[in-house]
């Protein structure tokens, strides 16, 4: 907890939700490369279920 308040501080951002939807906006490649690997893995029977 203590980074994410530190980064908001850096950000001069003073409510949460702003620096959540700044760190979304930062990882949506990461999030996408993410998901699109959970779904390759899932396809090849990688999957946990």
């Amino acid at each position: 907890a203590r980074k994410f308040f530190d980064l908001q501080d850096m950000l001069g951002f003073d409510k949460a939700s702003s620096t959540l939807d700044w760190l979304f906006t930062k990882s949506k490649k990461a999030i996408k490369e993410l998901a699109r690997s959970k779904n390759s893995s899932s396809a090849a029977g990688g999957g946990d279920g």
